[in-house]
């Protein structure tokens, strides 16, 4: 038989939903010759779901507010440090040199995740649809990420299922609407 080459397309990112610490789901996303591959990881067993890009219908991707949330949270004890080192400064205006450095170190400790929070771009949730299944892929959590893997994606796709000329387009929805126009009771 022979060997399939896997690419690794993200890292193994924990599955929402999973609350244990000892046991969580991690997920990750592979590309083989013909096939996504979503492996499941929970340290015990390991779960494989293949999605040939013949049957692919479709790949969903919605904005969530998970970076909007982690700023709030990682600005609020920036803010209180911040107002401190004001007072220090400007109010007491006898500044002491350990308590600077101090009030500098509190302040870079959520600063540096909150920059990279940034800089890492918006936040998303992907789902991907076959014609049995849909299947979050919570590896592609983060929207440049995402998009630079589905233009890597979308050739391979449409080379596997052939594309629509423009002008077939505007035909098959007026199909569609007269399948569904007849089936309405």
């Amino acid at each position: 038989m022979a060997e399939t080459q896997y690419r690794r397309l993200t890292r193994p990112r924990r599955r929402k939903g999973t609350v244990s610490v000892v046991t969580y789901t991690r997920s990750s996303l592979w590309l083989g010759i013909d096939h996504l591959l979503v492996i499941n990881s929970n340290g015990y067993s390991e779960t494989y779901k293949r999605f040939y890009f013949q049957d692919i219908q479709a790949i969903a991707i919605r904005l969530t507010s998970r970076r909007l949330i982690w700023n709030w949270f990682l600005s609020v004890p920036i803010a209180a440090w911040l107002l401190g080192l004001g007072y220090e400064l400007f109010i007491r205006r006898n500044p002491d040199v350990v308590g600077l450095a101090t009030a500098v170190l509190w302040i870079l400790l959520p600063g540096v995740p909150l920059l990279i929070n940034n800089l890492l771009g918006s936040t998303c949730a992907c789902t991907l649809r076959t014609a049995v299944q849909i299947e979050d892929l919570p590896s592609l959590c983060r929207l440049p990420k995402t998009r630079r893997i589905l233009n890597l994606l979308r050739p391979l796709i449409a080379q596997a299922q052939g594309q629509l000329a423009p002008q077939e387009i505007p035909a098959r929805l007026e199909a569609w609407a007269a399948v569904a126009a007849a089936k309405a009771p």
